[in-house]
This record gives C-alpha cells, sequence and structure tokens, in this order.
C-alpha cells in the first residue's frame, strides 16, 4: 500500500491534507449524540463535516490564505444542507467555492449534486472535487471546474439529480484556482430563476416530503419545486425540523449483535443464515455461474452468502450478501464483500447502499448501488485476527448490520 509521501510524490499538484485519528473520532461523537438521524444522513453529515473541519485547519497553517477564505455558513444551516445535499460551500475573496467530498477510493468522474449548480444563491464560481480516505486519515482536492464549464462539459444524470464531469475535464493543479479566482471575483454565475412556490403549495408540499417512507426528499419531487422549497431558508427549516425524527435505526447505536466468527467458515461451518455459495439452492443459474466465475472472487478461499430481505417496502427483490476470505502470509486474512440481485432479477434496487464499518461504527468505505447496476462491491481489505468489523446493508430507513470476528483460521 502507499504512503501519504508517495502519493504526493505521484500527484504534487493536487492538495494533500493529514487529520489525525483523533479529529476523526471527536467528529464521530459529535455525530453519535444525535439520535435524529439516520444512517445514510448520518455519513453524508460525518464526511462533510470532517472535510470541513480538515480544510479549516490547514487554513491556519497558511497565512496567505487564510485571510482570503470564509466560511460565512452557521454550523447549525450547515446541518441542515447536509440532511439532504452533499457539499460545503467557501468564499474565497470574493469567489464562491463549493467542495464535495467522497470516500470513493479511485474517482473517475465528479459528482456535482444538482442543487449547488442550478440554485441561483446555492451557485459557486467553482467546485472542487474532495477524495476522503477515513481509515488512512487524509484528504485531496484532485481537481476543480468553474460553473460555466460544468454547463458546457457536463453530463446531467436525472436518476440522482447530479452533473457528471469526468476527471478529463478537471483542472488537476489546485495551484491554479488560486489566480484564477481572479476571473469570477467580480462575476456571478449566469442561473435561471427559480418559480417560487405559493405558501399553500410548499406547506403541503412539505408535509409529503417529511413523511417517513420518503427516503431522499430531493429526488421524490420535480427539481424546479425542491429548488424553490430548499432555497427560501423558511421553507428549508420547516423541511429539516419535520424531517429528523427520532428513528428506530441510528448511525451509532443500532442494537448490538453478537459477532460471528468468520474463520469457522475456513471448516465449512456457517451460521446466522450464512452459508457455502456451492450449497446455495436458491441462486439463479446465471448468478450461480457469476459467483463461481467471477474474476474478482477467483482468487478467495471461501464464499459465505446470505440472503437478505429489507421485506415489503423494497418493491423490487431480495438481495445477496456474498463475503469472500483469502488467508494472507502476513497472518492477516483478505476478504471480498459484494451484493448481487436475487428472486430472479437481473439489477439491483437503486440506492442500496453497502458499507464496511470499524469496531467503533466508523465508515471505511461504502458504495451505493445505481440503476442497472448488476453486482456492487467494496474494495478488497485485509484485517488482523482478532479484528472486529462490520459489514452494513441500507435501503431507505431499514439498515442491516452483521457484525464478524477473525479468531483463528486454518484453510
Amino acid at each position: 500500500m502507499l504512503q501519504f509521501d508517495d502519493l504526493i510524490q505521484i500527484h504534487p499538484e493536487h492538495l494533500w491534507i493529514k487529520f489525525s485519528d483523533r479529529e476523526r473520532e471527536t467528529v464521530l461523537s459529535q455525530i453519535a449524540n444525535n439520535n435524529r438521524l439516520n444512517n445514510v444522513v448520518a455519513n453524508r453529515l460525518f464526511v462533510n463535516r470532517l472535510c470541513l473541519n480538515t480544510f479549516a485547519k490547514w487554513l491556519e497553517d497558511e497565512p496567505d490564505l487564510r485571510e482570503q477564505f470564509k466560511i460565512t455558513t452557521p454550523f447549525q444551516e450547515l446541518n441542515r444542507q447536509w440532511e439532504f445535499v452533499n457539499g460545503f460551500d467557501v468564499n474565497f475573496d470574493q469567489t464562491r467555492l463549493v467542495m464535495v467530498p467522497t470516500e470513493q477510493s479511485l474517482p473517475t468522474e465528479f459528482r456535482i449534486p444538482q442543487e449547488w449548480v442550478d440554485i441561483p444563491s446555492w451557485a459557486a464560481n467553482y467546485y472542487l472535487a474532495v477524495q476522503l480516505n477515513v481509515e488512512e486519515g487524509w484528504l485531496r482536492v484532485w481537481g476543480f471546474i468553474s460553473h460555466e464549464q460544468v454547463r458546457k462539459k457536463a453530463e446531467y444524470d436525472s436518476i440522482d439529480k447530479t452533473y457528471c464531469v469526468s476527471n478529463h475535464d478537471l483542472i488537476a493543479d489546485i495551484d491554479i484556482i488560486w489566480v484564477a479566482k481572479e476571473i469570477y471575483k467580480l462575476r456571478k454565475p449566469q442561473v435561471k430563476d427559480l418559480t417560487s412556490l405559493p405558501e399553500i403549495k410548499a406547506k403541503n408540499m412539505i408535509e409529503e416530503l417529511s413523511k417517513s417512507n420518503v427516503y431522499s426528499p430531493r429526488l421524490h419531487i420535480d427539481f424546479a419545486e425542491w429548488g424553490a422549497i430548499l432555497a427560501y431558508e423558511k421553507y428549508r427549516s420547516i423541511l429539516y425540523s419535520q424531517k429528523i425524527k427520532p428513528l428506530q435505526v441510528n448511525f451509532m447505536k443500532n442494537t448490538q449483535k453478537a459477532a460471528r466468527n468468520l474463520s469457522l467458515w475456513f471448516e465449512n461451518v456457517f451460521d446466522g443464515g450464512f452459508c457455502s455459495v456451492d450449497d446455495l439452492s436458491s441462486l439463479s443459474d446465471a448468478i450461480a455461474f457469476q459467483f463461481r466465475n467471477d474474476s474478482v472472487l477467483n482468487e478467495v478461499c471461501v464464499k459465505g452468502a446470505k440472503l437478505i430481505d429489507f421485506g415489503m417496502q423494497l418493491e423490487s427483490s431480495s438481495i445477496f450478501l456474498l463475503i469472500g476470505l483469502l488467508p494472507q502470509v502476513d497472518n492477516k486474512v483478505g476478504i471480498r464483500v459484494q451484493l448481487y440481485p436475487a428472486s430472479g432479477e437481473t439489477y439491483l434496487p437503486d440506492s442500496v447502499q453497502l458499507a464496511l464499518l470499524s469496531e467503533s461504527g466508523t465508515t471505511l468505505q461504502s458504495v451505493e448501488s445505481r440503476s442497472y447496476d448488476n453486482y456492487i462491491q467494496l474494495k478488497r481489505f485485509k484485517l488482523p485476527l482478532g479484528k472486529n468489523f462490520s459489514i452494513q446493508v441500507a435501503w431507505n430507513e431499514i439498515v442491516i448490520k452483521e457484525n464478524f470476528v477473525l479468531e483463528a483460521i486454518g484453510c
């Protein structure tokens, strides 16, 4: 694995900033104390706040820049924004920047939520792509693009309402932005005004969006109406206060289940609903073939799977959680984790999230399904013996977490 200094050598044009375990845990504890957040929102709040705190601390050591940067949005208002939208804005010498973080390990595109582009009061002069590595303790700003170029080069994804920019269309040298800001210093992005909503209509829409079965309000209605609600502070505050109701499932306070000893899998002993892939008779022929012939999985020593049923709330189907194990020479175990569709479906349901959690509940990595994904997977990871971890599958307000431990191996 490349060290932090090695990464800087490979991409010296990017902005690299380290953060400590203590700084990460401080943000984590702040999120854990809020039992009104669902898991997805809490993770978004954690990622954005950690990114903002790390960037702000870096500015303290940059005297030539810190006086020009202003974080003008109050933290309370940021929390409201992060309930619905990823990213945050900062002002740099009268130039508006929006930073949009992701936990993807190898981002090949920059996805900018539509709100930051098409709401006049939210639109920025520049958008900064930020990668956050929670496990290794660093972030990097790996490129930026102007509002004008987003309009010209980005592809709009109507499914998750984002503007998608290829990494080839980003300016990778972050130092240029300190100079390029002069271009937009006195120019506001040209954005068409949104149609205002009558108060009665806005009230009815907020009531509908506040229902517990509306998982992501921004995807539930037409953007013109959603943007009009989000842009008006009064409506945004009402929606926020009604939406964050105490939930049975909590980001950090799920009822703990006993950890399953994955080492028993090497002796063909499975429990808790898991079974060997070779014994899983409910697999369709196509999925069974894919399980057994996937090049990613050919390297593993043992493969176990479990059928996960979200109940009637998941209209399309159930899904399979697949875990593959391979002992390593360094007394560790390599682990692969994937999700596949079940019930004869070709594709996974949209917006199913798969995540790896540390023993303390920190999200180490995650991935979310999109339309036409026939499977999703976490990047391969290694853990030493005696280490606890969790795999979490989330959809809507339903969260299923499986706790595991590695004790002794024999394969």
